[in-house]
């Protein structure tokens, strides 16, 4: 209603007029209150009916609610007028000419107290006084409100404005204060400055006074000293002089005899430094060979530098007592590092001159046979200063412990291993010595002898040790390595291969020291995922783990391990429950970053997925899935051709043919040392292409790679130009051929491997004799093609070589 009255508002008075005399709002409304109420079935029926009846009786006796049946009407009358009379009357015009006084039809009261019969009238009203009154107070109670209005916001507004000032005022004067403190701070800094540069020019010239002395004083003291060298110098050219012209040259040579005869320019031209420098790669035995080409070759040969350093190892079937007395005796003053290592022959006469190396720090002893307590004790009582000492292979007893403890104060690295006669009683003696506070690393592989009372005893007294070797050691038990985990919390380095007593016990105390960095176990079968938890949780700074053949290891493990940031190293061979899960496990770890070596060697549960997630490992250098039957070719193999860092790569037994081998070298061009061992479905065609991709290989393993033939490796010979080690070993189509391609254009080449290749005969050696200079291992087992005489006489020209022609064994699947 409201929103009908106000668009009636607007509207002309001749219109609503109009309206109002044909009543026409009355007919809608009274139309409208009937559908509204009676709901008819046909309202346009209803509507035309209405209209004729309306029409028949005429409007007189029109109402609002005449067409609303009577049992449909509220027995009290809510409404007393018509709402069209309200929307007619809002005119405000119309409210002053004529108001419609609605009156009692008996007798009533009307609005302003006059009072009225009969039915509604409209009567012309002016305003009374009243109204007047009530509309002037009004008024000026508004502009009253509008002129206190208007004052107020003026108040505040110049309240306002005398505050805005107040704070500019306070902001000018601090800002006036701060500059009067800038122009102050100004000239005092300017005054400090001048103060610092005095003072920084008296301390140059002081200092530049004080380095002129001291300078001055320095020079008088390397002016006397250069006098003197001087002189040295020449005392030695004249001595050099007398040596070239044989006039102190020994009678008796190292390892040959020398005429002295010779002459070389060449040597002369380099000067001694530089033939020096060359003389530095060469062994005991190649020097000592070299002394005996000329006088000034003998001069080089023996210059000091290159005697701080002397391995016997290489000469070990040669070297005698006479050869090392007289070695020893020329090179005491300046050896630093011996290695006497394999040299069965010696005796009491070379320890006795060991014993005379003052300044002698690393000695290795290992297999020396002719070592016993006594000759230890006079090498220990002359070199006291030694740090590193190997004992391995040895037959000393609980004396050569005692004597060691008692003189050694500084070793720090003592390997015992394989040494059956000393006991618990030597170990203690070890302990109890003042070497035992640095020893960091003891090496007791082999030492089954030793009972838990020894390792009790050991870990009492060297509770420093970082490094500690139990290798091969089947009756290493849980007490023994309790012991030493309860005390010796500073080990970094654990090896145990080969000691399948210990249980989860022993690794969860070892756990608990948090300094393990590498830990190497083998066999055993009693270790479970509890050890490898423990190991996770605690030891973080993990680098290196070796877990080969620990059968009951699962996927958990390598979940626990996961995140290890710092592994390096991960060896999981012969793991067999190891599955994809484990492998994920690690690459989405931590150490994916991190890991650079993985062995997944004999895994047969590792699949494509796994190398789909070994992906990840973007770091990774060495990979072997030797043996993992379910890794595919186009899902795997070319997987691993996206490790771009991927240096060295075992695949073993998989299934790899041409096509896999072909986009392994597509992908990654990197590669120095693959096997691709009994890879059977691989042919020359797939060799070809992987060589010519991969022209950096330098080890190549083919062993077993049935269906290769001469053409294969005359591509990998001219492709492969660095190739230093190759197996051919089961190949039975290699023919002399090869041989000769190989030995034509591998000049670096120093292991080889044709065992089984039995159709090759004595000119292959012939080829290798004439164009492999450096090959230094040969092996040569079942070639029944190459004879004895043949093969003995290629063991002149290389050192190790290895031959039978005995029968092919049935494993090699000849038919």
């Amino acid at each position: 209603m409201a929103n009908m009255a106000a668009s009636m508002k607007g509207q002309k008075p001749e219109l609503k007029h109009y309206l109002r005399s044909n009543k026409l709002p009355d007919v809608y409304e009274a139309l409208l209150t009937g559908l509204a109420v009676m709901c008819p079935d046909d309202p346009l029926q209803f509507i035309l009916d209405k209209l004729r009846c309306l029409k028949e009786n005429g409007m007189e006796e029109l109402n609002w609610d005449m067409f609303v049946e009577d049992y449909m009407k509220p027995p009290n009358k809510v409404i007393t007028e018509s709402n069209l009379d309200f929307i007619f009357n809002l005119d405000d015009e119309s409210m002053i000419d004529f108001i419609d006084i609605p009156v009692n039809i008996q007798r009533g009261q009307g609005y302003f107290g006059g009072r009225f019969e009969g039915i509604t009238k409209s009567r012309k009203i002016w305003p009374t006084p009243e109204m007047y009154a009530t509309a002037y107070g009004h008024y000026n109670m508004s502009l009253k409100n509008m002129c206190f209005s208007a004052w107020m916001q003026y108040y505040l507004h110049k309240k306002k404005k005398k505050m805005a000032m107040e704070k500019k005022m306070t902001r000018a004067a601090l800002h006036h204060a701060h500059r009067i403190l800038r122009v102050h701070l100004n000239v005092w800094r300017d005054w400090l400055r001048y103060r610092k540069g005095c003072q920084a020019m008296a301390y140059h010239k002081l200092k530049r006074i004080y380095f002129v002395s001291v300078g001055i004083v320095l020079f008088r003291e390397w002016r006397a000293v250069a006098k003197r060298n001087k002189d040295q110098r020449e005392y030695f050219e004249i001595s050099l002089r007398r040596l070239e012209r044989g006039e102190n040259v020994d009678d008796e040579e190292t390892f040959g005899q020398g005429d002295g005869d010779a002459q070389d320019k060449l040597s002369g031209q380099l000067g001694i430094e530089l033939a020096v420098k060359v003389f530095s790669f060469l062994d005991i035995a190649d020097l000592a060979r070299c002394a005996c080409v000329c006088r000034s070759w003998k001069v080089i040969a023996y210059h000091s530098s290159l005697w701080n350093r002397l391995d016997f190892s290489k000469v070990r079937n040669r070297v005698t007592d006479l050869v090392t007395t007289k070695l020893l005796s020329k090179c005491r003053p300046y050896l630093i590092h011996l290695s006497m290592r394999g040299c069965t022959q010696l005796q009491s006469s070379t320890f006795l001159s060991i014993s005379e190396c003052r300044n002698l720090q690393d000695l290795n002893l290992s297999q020396c046979k002719g070592l016993d307590d006594e000759s230890l004790k006079f090498v220990v009582k002359g070199c006291k200063i030694i740090l590193y000492l190997n004992l391995s292979h040895t037959h000393i007893t609980d004396a050569s412990l005692r004597t060691i403890s008692k003189y050694c104060h500084n070793v720090q690295f003592l390997s015992l291993a394989y040494c059956k006669k000393f006991s618990d009683r030597g170990l203690q003696y070890l302990s109890a010595g003042k070497c035992s506070k640095k020893l960091e690393y003891l090496d007791l592989s082999g030492c089954l002898q030793i009972t838990p009372d020894g390792f009790k005893s050991l870990s009492s007294g060297c509770n420093m040790l970082q490094t500690l070797v139990l290798n091969e050691f089947p009756t290493l038990n849980d007490d023994c390595m309790m012991a030493v985990a309860a005390k010796c919390t500073k080990i970094h380095t654990l090896s145990i291969l080969g000691s399948p007593l210990l249980t989860d016990e022993t690794f969860k105390r070892l756990a608990n020291n948090r300094n393990l960095r590498k830990l190497r176990i083998e066999g055993n079968q009693r270790i479970s995922d509890l050890s490898l938890k423990a190991i996770g949780k605690n030891c973080t700074d993990l680098e290196h783990l070796y877990l080969a053949d620990c059968q009951r290891l699962t996927d958990a493990s390598l979940k626990a391990i996961a995140n290890c940031s710092k592994l390096v190293v991960c060896n999981i061979a012969d793991v067999v429950q190891i599955t994809n899960t484990g492998v994920q496990s690690l690459a989405e770890g931590s150490c994916a970053s991190s890991m650079r070596e993985l062995n997944l060697t004999n895994c047969i549960r590792v699949g494509d997925m796994a190398m789909f997630n070994i992906r990840k490992f973007k770091n990774l250098v060495y990979l072997s899935v030797c043996f993992c039957e379910h890794i595919s070719e186009k899902s795997g193999i070319e997987l691993l051709g996206q490790l771009h860092a991927l240096v060295s790569l075992d695949i073993s037994g998989c299934n790899c043919s041409d096509e896999g081998l072909s986009s392994l070298g597509k992908y990654n061009n990197h590669l120095r040392d693959v096997t691709l061992s009994e890879c059977a479905d691989i042919t020359d065609l797939g060799l070809q292409k992987f060589t010519q991709q991969c022209k950096d290989i330098e080890r190549l393993d083919l062993s077993h790679c049935k269906l290769l033939t001469d053409g294969a490796i005359k591509n990998l010979a001219f492709c492969c130009r660095y190739l230093t080690s190759l197996n051919l070993a089961g190949c039975k189509l290699i023919t002399n051929l090869s041989i000769q391609y190989l030995s034509g254009v591998c000049h670096h080449l120093h292991t080889l491997d044709i065992s089984g290749c039995i159709i090759i005969t004595d000119k292959a050696l012939k080829y290798l004799r004439k164009g492999c200079k450096k090959l230094k291992y040969l092996t040569m087992l079942y070639c029944k093609g190459i004879t004895k005489h043949a093969a003995m006489k290629m063991t002149r020209h290389v050192p190790a070589l290895k031959f039978s022609d005995d029968e092919i064994p049935v494993y090699y699947g000849y038919k």
